[in-house]
């Protein structure tokens, strides 16, 4: 790490000021062996003409280099990071869906908690602007197609598996920008639980992220205010030992220590909204699939209704075959397979040739596939 740029954006930034002396704000990176001013100056200097926004390159050291971006430091409030979060209403009511209990009494149960199982419904105001918008000459079927993408195309659209993913960490507060780092939110707090990690990219950490933040201040701890006791360090960590007990033991005072409990606890949510994610992730996967499911047997059956006439081929419609034909109960379908050059392609009336028995019906919320059985 370089020294040079640790201080530089020390020295341009009040809200790290205001938090640490700069000799502790080094020791969160290891420290250095020469060590620089340790009184920041009173006032931030000017930004000369063209400088750009102060610390902006404040991500290379945190992610190896090359992750900065130009205009943006994830250690400065930002009232323009994005803190809203949209609970996932159809996963709640997936996982909390009690097979024992009908349909009927399941939904009720999740009706008494509304707010949590369903999505709240639009306000006065919210509809009154949906209606003007709706009577503005061309808009209105710009945003009719708009909610067509939304909510039929969107079914069939990949699953944004880092979006569900920030989307959970803003539900425990942790809040990113929109390159997916993690950020100070408008509160411009930093030591916390919720900003401790502050310029990582939050879906390229993994548990090694936080470990070796623990080990590089465990480490100072020891090399710096001769903190070595094993007990000591891990009830820092886990937060039995407060910045009172060390100072009272060691008389010393640091942010280190807070530094390091705040960091453990930050390790826990993040991996708690990894899990989370990754469930909801799959959820949704399986949702497009019994999506895709239910389109293609959609489109069979309109397929089969326009091939099917009840009066030359019989009374019973069994859909499709393996091989994109009718087939009927009555042996008069179209199937290219007839041992008598005829076209019959349903034998012993087992319905589709591609679906054992007739096929597969399946219900999503109580999770089971039912198989029709042979007529």
């Amino acid at each position: 790490m370089d020294i040079n740029n640790l201080t530089n954006v020390y020295n341009q930034n009040p809200t790290l000021q205001s938090q640490y002396t700069l000799q502790q704000y080094l020791d969160m990176f290891g420290g250095s062996s020469t060590t620089p001013p340790t009184t920041p100056p009173t006032t931030p200097p000017a930004t000369p003409p063209n400088q750009g926004i102060i610390g902006s390159n404040i991500n290379q050291y945190q992610t190896g280099g090359g992750g900065g971006r130009e205009g943006y430091n994830p250690y400065q409030p930002n009232a323009n990071v994005n803190t809203n979060y949209q609970p996932n209403y159809d996963y709640r009511q997936h996982i909390d869906y009690d097979p024992n209990l009908t349909a009927t009494a399941n939904q009720k149960q999740f009706d008494m908690y509304q707010d949590y199982y369903n999505k709240p419904a639009p306000s006065g105001i919210a509809k009154a602007i949906n209606t003007g918008i709706n009577m503005i000459p061309g808009i209105g079927t710009i945003k009719r197609g708009i909610e067509f993408v939304g909510n039929t195309l969107g079914k069939y659209m990949p699953v944004n598996q880092r979006g569900i993913f920030e989307n959970e960490l803003r539900g425990s507060g942790v809040f990113t920008d929109d390159i997916g780092r993690i950020a100070i939110g408008p509160d411009g707090k930093y030591n916390t639980p919720e900003g401790i990690m502050a310029g990582y990219n939050a879906n390229q950490m993994t548990d090694k992220t936080f470990d070796k933040r623990t080990e590089t201040i465990t480490e100072t701890l020891g090399s710096k205010y001769g903190i070595t006791d094993v007990d000591d360090i891990q009830g820092i960590i886990d937060g039995t030992i407060t910045d009172e007990d060390i100072e009272a033991k060691y008389g010393i005072k640091t942010n280190l220590t807070s530094n390091l409990y705040n960091i453990n606890l930050a390790k826990k949510a993040w991996q708690k909204s990894k899990k989370k994610s990754q469930d909801i992730f799959d959820f949704e996967v399986e949702k497009k699939k019994q999506a895709a499911i239910e389109l293609a047997a959609k489109k069979s059956r309109e397929e089969s209704a326009r091939q099917y006439d009840p009066n030359v081929h019989g009374p019973n419609n069994y859909g499709l075959g393996s091989d994109g034909q009718q087939s009927y109960d009555s042996g008069q379908g179209f199937g290219v397979n007839a041992t008598t050059g005829g076209p019959v392609s349903n034998r012993s009336g087992k319905g589709r040739t591609d679906y054992r028995y007739g096929g597969r019906i399946r219900n999503y919320f109580n999770g089971g596939l039912v198989s029709l059985r042979r007529r």
